[in-house]
Protein backbone atom coordinates (compact mmCIF):
# COMPACT_ATOMS: atom_id res chain seq x y z
CA UNK A 1 0.00 0.00 0.00
CA UNK A 2 1.38 3.72 -0.02
CA UNK A 3 0.54 7.07 1.72
CA UNK A 4 1.10 9.99 -0.73
CA UNK A 5 -0.22 13.82 -0.28
CA UNK A 6 -0.72 16.75 -2.15
CA UNK A 7 -0.77 20.29 -0.15
CA UNK A 8 -2.20 23.20 -2.40
CA UNK A 9 -1.71 26.73 -1.66
CA UNK A 10 -1.30 30.07 -3.43
CA UNK A 11 2.41 29.62 -4.57
CA UNK A 12 2.96 25.77 -5.50
CA UNK A 13 1.83 22.80 -5.24
CA UNK A 14 3.49 19.41 -3.05
CA UNK A 15 3.72 16.47 -3.80
CA UNK A 16 5.12 13.55 -1.57
CA UNK A 17 4.76 9.80 -1.32
CA UNK A 18 6.32 6.90 1.29
CA UNK A 19 8.51 4.35 -1.18
CA UNK A 20 7.03 1.08 0.41
CA UNK A 21 5.78 -1.84 -1.86
CA UNK A 22 4.36 -5.04 -0.68
CA UNK A 23 4.68 -8.37 -2.56
CA UNK A 24 1.78 -10.41 -2.31
CA UNK A 25 1.20 -14.74 -2.56
CA UNK A 26 -1.66 -16.83 -2.72
CA UNK A 27 -2.73 -19.95 -1.41
CA UNK A 28 -4.35 -23.28 -2.37
CA UNK A 29 -7.84 -21.46 -1.57
CA UNK A 30 -7.20 -18.23 -3.03
CA UNK A 31 -6.28 -16.00 0.00
CA UNK A 32 -3.92 -13.35 -0.61
CA UNK A 33 -0.94 -13.11 1.96
CA UNK A 34 2.27 -10.45 2.49
CA UNK A 35 5.57 -12.47 1.30
CA UNK A 36 7.86 -9.61 1.20
CA UNK A 37 8.30 -5.95 1.78
CA UNK A 38 10.58 -3.52 -0.35
CA UNK A 39 11.61 -0.03 1.03
CA UNK A 40 12.60 1.84 -2.20
CA UNK A 41 9.75 2.08 -4.92
CA UNK A 42 8.83 4.72 -6.93
CA UNK A 43 5.88 6.24 -6.74
CA UNK A 44 5.94 10.10 -7.70
CA UNK A 45 6.99 11.13 -10.99
CA UNK A 46 7.17 14.07 -13.38
CA UNK A 47 5.71 13.80 -16.53
CA UNK A 48 8.33 14.51 -18.74
CA UNK A 49 9.38 18.17 -19.06
CA UNK A 50 5.76 19.36 -18.01
CA UNK A 51 5.26 21.49 -14.57
CA UNK A 52 3.24 18.16 -13.87
CA UNK A 53 3.60 15.25 -11.39
CA UNK A 54 1.78 11.97 -11.01
CA UNK A 55 1.89 9.90 -7.91
CA UNK A 56 0.16 5.88 -7.61
CA UNK A 57 -1.06 4.11 -4.34
CA UNK A 58 -2.67 0.94 -4.54
CA UNK A 59 -1.11 -2.16 -6.86
CA UNK A 60 2.46 -1.36 -8.02
CA UNK A 61 2.64 -3.60 -11.42
CA UNK A 62 0.15 -4.35 -14.07
CA UNK A 63 1.10 -8.55 -15.02
CA UNK A 64 4.49 -8.40 -15.48
CA UNK A 65 5.63 -4.51 -15.56
CA UNK A 66 5.99 -2.22 -12.84
CA UNK A 67 3.35 1.06 -12.74
CA UNK A 68 7.09 3.27 -12.66
CA UNK A 69 7.24 1.53 -16.19
CA UNK A 70 4.07 2.17 -17.84
CA UNK A 71 4.81 6.00 -16.85
CA UNK A 72 7.94 6.22 -18.16
CA UNK A 73 6.46 4.93 -21.20
CA UNK A 74 3.93 7.57 -20.92
CA UNK A 75 5.99 10.30 -20.56
CA UNK A 76 8.03 9.85 -23.48
CA UNK A 77 5.10 11.99 -25.26
CA UNK A 78 5.90 15.52 -23.30
CA UNK A 79 9.92 14.95 -23.51
CA UNK A 80 9.99 16.99 -26.16
CA UNK A 81 9.70 20.81 -26.16
CA UNK A 82 8.89 20.76 -30.00
CA UNK A 83 6.08 18.64 -29.25
CA UNK A 84 5.04 21.01 -25.92
CA UNK A 85 2.99 23.82 -27.12
CA UNK A 86 -0.37 24.05 -24.69
CA UNK A 87 0.16 22.16 -21.08
CA UNK A 88 -3.64 21.33 -19.81
CA UNK A 89 -3.43 19.06 -16.73
CA UNK A 90 -6.75 17.93 -17.68
CA UNK A 91 -6.07 17.09 -21.01
CA UNK A 92 -2.74 15.54 -19.38
CA UNK A 93 -4.64 13.44 -16.65
CA UNK A 94 -7.36 12.26 -19.62
CA UNK A 95 -4.82 10.60 -21.83
CA UNK A 96 -3.20 9.04 -18.79
CA UNK A 97 -6.06 7.11 -17.59
CA UNK A 98 -6.84 5.99 -21.21
CA UNK A 99 -3.52 4.49 -21.44
CA UNK A 100 -3.93 3.12 -17.92
CA UNK A 101 -6.76 1.77 -17.89
CA UNK A 102 -6.40 0.22 -21.23
CA UNK A 103 -3.73 -1.94 -19.85
CA UNK A 104 -5.52 -2.44 -16.67
CA UNK A 105 -8.76 -4.12 -18.73
CA UNK A 106 -6.14 -6.20 -20.62
CA UNK A 107 -4.24 -7.63 -17.62
CA UNK A 108 -7.62 -8.26 -15.44
CA UNK A 109 -10.03 -8.77 -18.02
CA UNK A 110 -13.82 -9.81 -15.91
CA UNK A 111 -11.65 -11.32 -13.15
CA UNK A 112 -10.82 -10.42 -9.53
CA UNK A 113 -9.22 -6.32 -9.73
CA UNK A 114 -6.92 -4.64 -7.15
CA UNK A 115 -7.27 -1.03 -6.84
CA UNK A 116 -4.76 0.98 -8.47
CA UNK A 117 -4.88 4.69 -7.83
CA UNK A 118 -3.45 7.88 -9.78
CA UNK A 119 -3.07 11.86 -8.72
CA UNK A 120 -2.19 13.92 -11.15
CA UNK A 121 -1.42 17.75 -10.39
CA UNK A 122 0.70 20.62 -11.51
CA UNK A 123 0.08 23.65 -14.01
CA UNK A 124 -1.41 24.31 -17.17
CA UNK A 125 -0.40 27.26 -19.82
CA UNK A 126 -2.89 29.91 -19.06
CA UNK A 127 -3.33 29.53 -14.80
CA UNK A 128 -2.32 30.92 -12.30
CA UNK A 129 -2.93 28.21 -9.50
CA UNK A 130 -2.09 24.27 -9.77
CA UNK A 131 -4.77 22.00 -10.86
CA UNK A 132 -5.37 18.14 -9.53
CA UNK A 133 -7.14 15.96 -10.94
CA UNK A 134 -7.17 11.74 -9.87
CA UNK A 135 -9.40 8.16 -10.99
CA UNK A 136 -9.07 5.09 -9.16
CA UNK A 137 -9.43 1.80 -10.77
CA UNK A 138 -11.36 -0.50 -10.88
CA UNK A 139 -14.14 2.40 -9.95
CA UNK A 140 -13.40 5.42 -12.09
CA UNK A 141 -15.01 5.32 -15.41
CA UNK A 142 -13.42 8.72 -15.86
CA UNK A 143 -10.69 11.48 -14.28
CA UNK A 144 -12.12 13.32 -11.58
CA UNK A 145 -11.25 17.43 -10.00
CA UNK A 146 -10.01 16.50 -6.40
CA UNK A 147 -11.00 20.16 -5.87
CA UNK A 148 -11.79 23.84 -8.24
CA UNK A 149 -8.39 25.35 -9.36
CA UNK A 150 -8.95 28.40 -6.88
CA UNK A 151 -9.21 26.22 -3.67
CA UNK A 152 -6.17 25.15 -1.59
CA UNK A 153 -5.75 22.31 0.58
CA UNK A 154 -4.46 19.29 1.33
CA UNK A 155 -4.96 15.60 0.42
CA UNK A 156 -3.77 12.29 1.44
CA UNK A 157 -5.03 8.76 -0.07
CA UNK A 158 -3.75 5.31 0.06
CA UNK A 159 -3.16 4.36 3.54
CA UNK A 160 -6.11 7.21 5.20
CA UNK A 161 -6.79 6.35 8.55
CA UNK A 162 -4.05 7.41 10.40
CA UNK A 163 -3.66 11.01 9.09
CA UNK A 164 -7.72 11.45 8.56
CA UNK A 165 -8.03 10.70 13.18
CA UNK A 166 -5.58 13.57 13.88
CA UNK A 167 -6.71 15.56 11.28
CA UNK A 168 -10.77 15.37 11.77
CA UNK A 169 -10.98 14.20 15.24
CA UNK A 170 -12.70 10.85 14.20
CA UNK A 171 -11.45 7.30 12.44
CA UNK A 172 -13.29 7.52 8.67
CA UNK A 173 -14.90 4.25 8.88
CA UNK A 174 -16.82 5.33 11.89
CA UNK A 175 -19.26 7.23 9.67
CA UNK A 176 -20.01 3.92 7.75
CA UNK A 177 -20.48 1.95 11.42
CA UNK A 178 -22.96 4.70 12.42
CA UNK A 179 -25.05 4.53 9.71
CA UNK A 180 -25.38 1.24 9.87
CA UNK A 181 -26.74 1.90 12.74
CA UNK A 182 -29.20 4.13 11.83
CA UNK A 183 -27.57 7.05 14.29
CA UNK A 184 -29.35 10.32 12.80
CA UNK A 185 -27.66 12.98 10.59
CA UNK A 186 -27.47 15.89 13.60
CA UNK A 187 -25.62 13.39 15.23
CA UNK A 188 -23.15 12.26 12.83
CA UNK A 189 -22.75 15.80 11.35
CA UNK A 190 -21.47 17.03 15.03
CA UNK A 191 -18.06 15.09 13.88
CA UNK A 192 -17.61 17.33 11.63
CA UNK A 193 -16.96 20.14 14.15
CA UNK A 194 -13.55 19.00 15.38
CA UNK A 195 -11.62 18.99 11.82
CA UNK A 196 -8.07 20.84 12.46
CA UNK A 197 -8.44 24.50 11.45
CA UNK A 198 -5.36 25.19 9.23
CA UNK A 199 -5.18 27.67 6.71
CA UNK A 200 -3.99 26.98 3.20
CA UNK A 201 -4.54 30.36 1.68
CA UNK A 202 -1.95 31.90 2.70
CA UNK A 203 0.60 29.00 4.01
CA UNK A 204 4.16 29.35 2.18
CA UNK A 205 5.44 26.82 0.06
CA UNK A 206 8.41 25.61 2.68
CA UNK A 207 5.45 25.31 4.94
CA UNK A 208 3.87 23.46 2.87
CA UNK A 209 6.73 20.97 2.31
CA UNK A 210 6.96 20.48 6.18
CA UNK A 211 2.78 19.52 6.47
CA UNK A 212 3.12 17.05 3.63
CA UNK A 213 6.10 15.79 5.63
CA UNK A 214 4.32 15.44 8.97
CA UNK A 215 1.24 13.94 6.81
CA UNK A 216 3.30 11.14 5.66
CA UNK A 217 5.32 10.68 8.78
CA UNK A 218 2.62 10.77 10.90
CA UNK A 219 1.01 7.16 8.82
CA UNK A 220 4.17 5.73 8.48
CA UNK A 221 4.53 6.05 12.09
CA UNK A 222 1.41 4.01 12.73
CA UNK A 223 2.03 1.69 10.30
CA UNK A 224 5.38 0.99 11.95
CA UNK A 225 4.16 0.22 15.38
CA UNK A 226 0.25 -1.54 14.81
CA UNK A 227 0.27 -5.35 14.45
CA UNK A 228 0.86 -6.89 10.74
CA UNK A 229 3.08 -5.93 8.40
CA UNK A 230 3.92 -2.51 7.93
CA UNK A 231 1.64 -0.93 4.84
CA UNK A 232 4.10 1.84 3.62
CA UNK A 233 7.30 3.32 5.17
CA UNK A 234 10.74 3.56 3.48
CA UNK A 235 12.24 7.09 2.37
CA UNK A 236 10.28 9.71 1.35
CA UNK A 237 9.50 11.09 -1.77
CA UNK A 238 8.95 14.97 -2.15
CA UNK A 239 8.71 17.19 -4.91
CA UNK A 240 7.46 21.07 -5.34
CA UNK A 241 5.41 22.50 -8.53
CA UNK A 242 5.81 26.26 -8.57
CA UNK A 243 4.85 28.23 -11.60
CA UNK A 244 8.59 29.92 -11.99
CA UNK A 245 10.28 26.67 -11.66
CA UNK A 246 8.22 23.74 -12.57
CA UNK A 247 8.91 20.17 -11.26
CA UNK A 248 11.72 20.38 -8.80
CA UNK A 249 12.68 17.57 -6.82
CA UNK A 250 12.58 18.00 -2.85
CA UNK A 251 13.71 14.75 -1.68
CA UNK A 252 13.77 12.99 -4.89
CA UNK A 253 15.06 8.37 -4.94
CA UNK A 254 18.19 7.68 -6.71
CA UNK A 255 20.34 4.50 -6.39
CA UNK A 256 23.02 4.19 -4.16
CA UNK A 257 25.30 2.03 -2.67
CA UNK A 258 23.84 1.59 1.00
CA UNK A 259 26.21 -0.60 3.61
Amino acid sequence: MTICTSVKVRDGLVLGTDSMTQIWGQDDQGNRFPVKNYANARKLFQIGKLPIGVMTHGLGNIGPRSVYGFLRDFSLRYTEESNISEIDVESVARELYKFIAQAYDEQFGDGPKALLGFFIAGYSSDTSFPEEWEFQLPHDQEIRQVRPITQFGASWRGIVPPFTRLYQGYDPRIMEELKKLNVSEEVINVLSKYVSPIVYDGMPVQDAVNFAVFILQTTIGVATFEIGTPSCGGPLQIATILPEKGFCWVKEPILAVVV
